[in-house]
This record gives C-alpha cells, structure tokens and sequence, in this order.
C-alpha cells in the first residue's frame, strides 16, 4: 500500500474497529468532501469566514478518525483563526489558512477515492 499523505486508514480500522466500517464511512468523507469543495471555494472568494468556520469546525469532528494528525492540526488552527477576526491581518491570514487547507482537503478527496477504488478492486470479481 502506497503511503497517503492525509488518509489514515489505520487511524479509521483502529477507532472504528474494523475494515468494512471504516471504507463504509470513508465513502460518506468523500462525498462530503466533494460536496463542501465549491462551499468552500464560494466563501473563500467572498471573504465569508463564518461559513469556513463552520465547515471547519464539522470537519474538526471527524478529522481524527480518517486524517493524518497534521492535517487534523491544521483544520484547528485555521478554525481557530476564522472565529476571532478583528484586523484586516487577521482577516488575511485565515483566508490564506482556509486556501491551503482547502487545496489539502482537495488532496486528501482524491486519497479517499482512490482507496475506495483499490478497496472495490480488492472485493469485487473479475468480469468475465
């Protein structure tokens, strides 16, 4: 198994207890991931640091069953920096921090998916 740099499927097998449970809520973090990407993109452009925190702090709950820790470290920090703002420097930081989990979430998407894909390969019979 190739190393994933955001998806830690031990992490999942280990605190949901087994393999089938973790792939059947790893389909669930991908679809949520996939529906919360333009969400996310919107608010980023419109400077809506509300709904990046609120989209950060849902992902903050389950963050800590499928992420690798740095990632996990990351979606709390940039909450962190999108509750509080009251400077134009702190506005600016949470939207650069809010870019780059973003481009994060968008990688750890396609790691998702590509399990999900190995996983469906591994289980599913050959077509004749």
């Amino acid at each position: 198994m190739t190393s994933l740099r955001f998806l830690s499927m031990e992490k999942a097998i280990g605190y949901l207890g087994d393999a089938s449970s973790a792939h059947q809520l790893l389909v669930t973090l991908n679809t949520t991931l996939l529906t919360d990407d333009p969400v996310i993109a919107n608010a980023i452009q419109n400077r809506n640091l509300e709904v990046l925190q609120k989209i950060w702090h849902q992902l903050k709950g389950f963050a800590p069953v499928f992420c690798q820790d740095a990632l996990v470290a990351e979606i709390t920090r940039t909450e962190g920096l999108c509750k509080q703002i009251t400077s134009h420097q702190e506005q600016s930081a949470a939207l650069s921090a809010s870019e780059l989990l973003q481009a994060n979430l968008q990688a750890l998407q396609l790691e998702a998916a590509a399990q999900i894909l190995q996983a469906a390969a591994i289980t599913k019979p050959p077509t004749p």
